[in-house]
């Protein structure tokens, strides 16, 4: 008779069970574990990256900084002489002079040498889980380079590490690229305003109202004078040489050495008001006559005529014109720069065919075909100068084309005088919705320079004008003619792309003092032109004596790669 342990297997089996159970959950618990090791560790890596490459964006910003700021203020701050005795001491050495002028606001040098390198770090830095740690080292490419008198290039390749941590990982990224940091005497094109008194030649005091709006630097040998609340707003620096600004107050102005006067007249300056700053002279005959003697070659002319200083058929200047003048701008179907120039009885067509290094003059019974460009002696870029006044000028100016035109007198603008490559504005200027033109990106530049007289808006200009360039009368205003002919009445708005450079500020029309109408004349739409601020001028243009430096194209060409 057998007897069956029912009870005793099912035990051993319930064991089994939960020993498989028990080794099933281990697994699992251990699985779990191992994949919420690799998740952190995937995620940490991941951080560890991003970091990284928030810390190469840092380095960018960051030499950015050293350039275009430290070393820019830095020259900006010496004198004359002392820049100048500078750079010619390291024109042979791109590293030392990065040494010698990338320093702080205390002087104190911000790079390292290292051998034949510069260097800068920064780091370790906290970012969310992270940290970053970045160096960027910097060395010649080529040797510096003189470009011309008071104009030097220096070429640097440079390569970036930032390092990024999180959770005990690390990523590395590297970025190289290049730049060339362009050393030159500053320029009186960079300022949307400059007067050296904020008053019309009668000597009425000119209010900057709501009306106002710079987005350039803004500078005056005087004070400026700020009336309501808001009175204006200036977007960069606004410097004066009077300790004291004037204000409204009301109706009974006031001097005052503040940036506003209570809550009556209020300017908003978004970079600062500086006042008791140092004189800027307008200007010099030793320009002009630089000027003239790049256009002329060396040449002497006596009797009126349009010339084209040369060596038989070979240019060696720009467009010389004896005698008061008219020139209109224009482009051709093959894209080439026209210059149409009436002096007197005669008139010629100048064609410049910058692809062929051909310039073409026609007048009418005789074309003749030059070899070169009226680019000046030096190849800067094409000028003109009119020994006269210039009684009407207006155009396109060809989208490749740096023009300065020149005066010895008065200069007329009647006609719209604009780039052939431009963004246009859109909506009503004063208005919220208004977007303005920009010429950002366009290679385009056009300088007006009036040595003795004014520049003025014409009586045959049309409604609505625009005139795209930076305008420089140093003895003189930029204004409208007859602004205030009520018989012509208003005139709409002078939509300005550019910079004005005056001795006094010019009149553009009249207006109701109580509902802001327009009586006669324009209203003014003065929009800056911002490549003036990084360094671009129009070919001669009339220079300050401090010298500056910058450098446009650090985040040109970047390359980029991942290490471990």
């Amino acid at each position: 008779m057998k007897i069956h342990n029912n009870k005793g297997v099912a035990l051993v089996i319930s064991f089994l069970v939960i020993i498989v159970l028990l080794a099933l959950s281990g697994i699992l618990v251990l699985t779990t574990i191992t994949e919420k090791q690799y998740a952190k560790r995937e995620v940490e890596q991941t951080q560890a990256f991003y970091v990284a490459e928030a810390g190469g964006n840092v380095a960018l910003e960051q030499l950015d900084d050293l350039i275009n700021v430290r070393l820019k203020t830095n020259l900006n701050n010496m004198s004359p002489s002392g820049a100048l005795s500078l750079v010619q001491m390291y024109i042979d050495d791109g590293v030392a002079f990065l040494l010698a002028t990338v320093k702080d606001s205390g002087g104190n040098p911000l790079l390292t040498q290292n051998g034949n390198k510069a260097e800068y770090a920064m780091g370790p830095i906290s970012l969310g889980n992270g940290t970053y740690s970045l160096k960027i080292i910097m060395m010649e490419k080529s040797d510096p380079v003189t470009l011309a008198t008071n104009t030097w290039d220096f070429p640097y390749i440079y390569q970036i590490e930032a390092t990024g941590g999180s959770g005990g990982l690390s990523k590395r990224i590297l970025l190289n690229g290049d730049f060339t940091i362009r050393v030159q005497k500053d320029n009186f094109a960079k300022f949307a305003l400059f007067t050296n008194e904020q008053e019309t030649p009668s000597g009425t005091n000119v209010w900057f109202t709501d009306n106002t709006n710079f987005d350039g630097p803004v500078h005056t040998n005087k004070r400026f004078n700020f009336a309501l609340n808001p009175s204006g707003t200036f977007n960069d620096g606004v410097t004066q040489t009077e300790q004291s600004a004037r204000f409204y107050n009301s109706g009974y102005p006031v001097l005052l050495d503040d940036d506003h006067n209570g809550t009556r007249d209020v300017p908003t300056f978004n970079a600062g008001f500086q006042r008791d700053q140092d004189n800027i002279s307008l200007a010099s005959l030793t320009q002009k006559q630089a000027m003239i003697d790049q256009v002329s070659g060396g040449a002497t002319y006596f009797s009126d005529g349009i010339y084209l200083p040369g060596n038989g058929t070979d240019l060696a200047g720009g467009i010389y014109v004896q005698g008061n003048s008219s020139i209109s701008l224009g482009v051709d179907g093959n894209n080439n720069a026209i210059y149409n120039i009436t002096q007197g009885s005669v008139s010629k067509q100048i064609t410049v065919d910058a692809v062929n290094n051909q310039t073409i003059v026609a007048d009418g019974s005789t074309t003749t075909t030059y070899s070169g460009l009226p680019n000046g002696i030096d190849g800067a870029g094409t000028v003109i100068y009119v020994d006269g006044a210039i009684q009407s000028l207006g155009g396109t100016v060809q989208e490749s084309t740096q023009l300065t035109i020149a005066t010895e007198n008065n200069m007329y603008i009647q006609d719209n005088l604009t780039y052939a490559d431009y963004t246009p504005g859109s909506g009503t200027p004063g208005t919220s919705s208004y977007v303005p033109p920009t010429a950002e990106g366009a290679e385009n530049i056009l300088g007006l320079v009036s040595w003795g007289g004014n520049v003025y808006v014409g009586n045959s200009a049309p409604d609505d004008v625009a005139i795209h360039g930076t305008i420089l009368a140093k003895e003189g205003i930029f204004a409208v003619d007859d602004y205030d002919d009520y018989g012509v009445g208003a005139r709409g708005t002078a939509t300005l792309l550019g910079g004005v450079i005056t001795d006094n500020y010019g009149a553009f029309g009249l207006f109701n003092g109580s509902t802001g109408q327009s009586l006669s004349g324009y209203g003014r739409n003065f929009v800056y032109d911002k490549r003036m601020r990084e360094g671009n001028s129009p070919p001669y243009f009339p220079t300050l004596s401090i010298y500056t430096a910058f450098s446009n194209d650090i985040t040109d060409k970047i390359v980029w790669q991942q290490s471990d």
